[in-house]
């Protein structure tokens, strides 16, 4: 429409006030390239039309043009920049051409609007097939929706959808139809032409577009008799592992396919495919699933592809063949806790008060040394009365002995032997006043340095000391690892404090009783060491492994998971 033109092109706007880049130049090459990229510049900043003229380019600048350029709106916000260089015309001229390219715009604007009310509904219409075809629980049910829909939506005069079985394909769904007798003529025709498409992997029309491809329409030809001559579209239905059936609309004489329907139907098509597959791989049986995923796993191991798999499963079974040939040492695990041979308990011979405390737990002490003291004062004047009580008998002994008074001196015998008794009793008390260490250790438990002057009472236990040249390991074993301890078995131990020192035990006596602990049943297995430490504690915890004898690798690595199994199958009834 315009004559003159030099160069012409189209920016996409960038930055603000600045092109994003060219996407359309006329003609391809051209020496106004900078004069064109200035102008959209400030049409763009502007949001207007822009005309310069008499503008100076080519070699040395001794070529003469006019620059025109207007920007594109599309609901008021600026989606491209129009610009041309055109030769030299009068001012009327250059708003004539301005003109005509705002018009230009305005023309694309409604364009635009059209092509995207179409698109939505289009999108519309998918988005509702999508959702009544998901929302039903059956292949035939969704299938049976997707054919009437696509009948009312394109004024067909007969939808249908086939699938393959095998190798032929099975009319599945007719629009507007609940049954069908699969044994008539026009099913047979319609089975054909789906076969035919489906056969040539390719959009069939008939009649045929001489835009497109060649190709071999005779079943189409004796399906549109059937109509009169109609119209008929066929299209493939693309699956997971190739084309699971195909889609055939028919129109009445005289109402075409033409390609913005056939392209929409051939995006519908490659999403009722898939759909379909799945719900009807979905309403397969168990025992088909159970083949068809066996096949799969043979054809990805022994087939030509999937090295990396093949290589997996191949060192896998190698490992498993060394594994199950190959013997190693098989040691039972458990926590262990050092604990002394001997606990001697110091208690409170009779209720009183503290009065002094030497040691507390921690503390190393020998034999007979002082561990605490209990306040004897209340015993000291007791022990006073009854020697008082004592020289008084003894006292009124002497005067009957004087008097020769025979009745009177047994009395007196008896009562200066039970004072004498008391005495002893008293002076027994305050000798178990001082609690003293029984032999050479540490002492365990207890600590009176907080507690002085506090009452205690009879028989409370106030201190225990463990000897330090006498211990024994206690052993918690799982109930599931019992069963393979035995007295005299050996094996080693590390505790926590010392890390790096291995100490030898030796298994003394498997108690036959389980504790319920942590969620599981423990045995308690005690053994002694071969080889004390002067660093070892009681109450030091570390872990114990019992050498039980040579196995191989395989069943030492998965017995326990398989012992398992086999109680829980036989909890279950197999």
């Amino acid at each position: 429409m315009i004559a003159g033109i030099i160069e012409g092109a189209l920016y996409l706007p960038g930055e603000p006030g600045r092109t994003g880049g060219v996407i359309a130049t006329w003609p391809e090459t051209g020496e106004g390239d900078e004069l064109l990229t200035d102008i959209a510049n400030q049409a763009l900043s502007e949001r207007r039309g822009v005309v310069r003229s008499r503008a100076s380019y080519g070699a040395e600048n001794k070529r003469i043009c006019d620059l025109i350029a207007s920007p594109l709106l599309v609901h008021g916000e600026t989606v491209a920049v129009f610009t041309m260089m055109i030769s030299i015309r009068s001012e009327s001229q250059r708003h004539a051409v301005l003109q005509l390219l705002q018009w230009g715009g305005l023309w694309m604007e409604t364009l635009i609007d059209q092509q995207s009310a179409s698109r939505r509904e289009d999108n519309a219409f998918t988005l509702s097939l999508v959702a009544a075809i998901l929302g039903h629980s059956n292949s035939r049910a969704a299938s049976m929706e997707a054919v009437n829909r696509l009948a009312d939506h394109f004024q067909c005069e007969r939808v249908s959808i086939g699938i393959r079985c095998g190798l032929p394909i099975r009319l599945y769904a007719l629009s507007h139809v609940a049954r069908f007798d699969p044994r008539t003529q026009l099913v047979r025709a319609i089975e054909s032409a789906m076969e035919e498409a489906v056969d040539q992997t390719a959009i069939l029309i008939q009649p045929s577009d001489p835009d497109r491809e060649p190709a071999v329409l005779r079943a189409h030809g004796e399906l549109a008799k059937h109509q009169t001559n109609g119209a008929v579209c066929t299209l493939p239905l693309p699956g997971q592992a190739g084309y699971i059936g195909a889609i055939t609309l028919e129109r009445s004489a005289g109402q075409p396919f033409d390609q913005d329907t056939v392209g929409w139907c051939e995006t519908a098509a490659g999403l009722i495919g898939p759909m379909l597959e799945l719900k009807r791989r979905e309403e397969r049986s168990f025992g088909a699933k159970a083949v068809e995923s066996f096949l799969a796993l043979a054809a990805g191991t022994f087939g030509p592809t999937r090295l990396k798999l093949k290589l997996a499963v191949l060192s896998m079974v190698a490992l498993m063949t060394l594994l199950s040939v190959t013997e190693g040492d098989y040691r039972v695990s458990a926590l262990a806790t050092v604990e002394g041979a001997v606990r001697q308990v110091l208690v409170a011979p009779q209720g009183g008060f503290v009065k002094e405390a030497r040691a507390r737990a921690g503390d190393l002490v020998g034999k007979g040394e002082l561990i605490a003291r209990l306040d004897d004062r209340a015993l000291l004047l007791e022990s006073q009365k009854w020697q008082s009580e004592r020289n008084k008998i003894e006292k009124e002994y002497q005067e009957a002995l004087a008097k020769r008074d025979r009745t009177q001196l047994g009395i007196l015998r008896a009562l200066m032997e039970q004072a004498e008794a008391e005495l002893r009793l008293v002076e027994d008390k305050i000798t178990r006043t001082t609690l003293r260490a029984p032999f050479s250790g540490v002492v365990v438990t207890g600590d009176l340095s907080q507690s002085l002057g506090a009452p205690v009472e009879t028989g409370q236990v106030l201190f225990e000391v463990a000897p330090l040249d006498d211990y024994r390991v206690v052993l918690e074993v799982d109930e599931h690892e019992v069963a393979a301890l035995a007295v005299g078995m050996t094996g080693r131990m590390v505790v926590a404090a010392l890390p790096q020192t291995y100490l030898p035990i030796s298994i003394q006596k498997v108690v036959p009783v389980a504790v319920a602990g942590e969620g599981r049943n423990i045995f308690r297995v005690e053994a002694s060491l071969d080889e004390p430490s002067s660093a070892l504690r009681p109450g030091m915890q570390g872990v114990a492994k019992v050498d039980i004898g040579q196995r191989k690798l395989l069943w030492i690595w998965t017995h326990a998971v398989i012992d398992r199994v086999r109680l829980w199958a036989w909890s279950v009834g197999f």
